[in-house]
């Protein structure tokens, strides 16, 4: 999935959630909306997104600074979209970051299977 195409589903999720905002968010929303965000950054973070998806990750963290401020500023809706951005930016960092791990992984196994049929196509030469 390139990174246009997970911004571009990020935003239609956020715009498919529009109604649903309709109500007026408040401090306790905004607050959740951020602390579900803070814990999704730091799964990533465990999740090597650092290495292997640091842009992603940086993404999150600067819209989890722009959650902040519009919290401080008392705008909850703001808030709250602002840190659901910094969310879906974390779960794509860290959706990144397993498939580099499953692509080393793959890679590994390919060499090991192509090693094994290079030592069964010489113990079969053998008599």
């Amino acid at each position: 999935m390139n990174a246009g195409f997970a911004k571009a589903a990020a935003v239609m999720v956020l715009v498919l959630a529009l109604p649903f905002a309709a109500r007026a968010a408040d401090r306790k929303d905004a607050e959740l909306a951020m602390t579900e965000a803070g814990t999704t950054i730091e799964s990533a973070e465990r999740a090597d997104a650092a290495q292997y998806a640091a842009t992603d990750l940086n993404d999150a963290h600067d819209m989890l600074g722009s959650a902040q401020a519009a919290f401080d500023h008392h705008k909850w809706l703001e808030s709250v979209f602002s840190a659901g951005n910094a969310k879906a930016d974390a779960n794509l960092a860290a959706a990144r970051a397993r498939q580099h791990r499953a692509e080393a992984a793959t890679a590994e196994i390919e060499t090991t299977v192509r090693s094994l049929r290079e030592q069964l196509g010489i113990a079969g030469e053998q008599p």
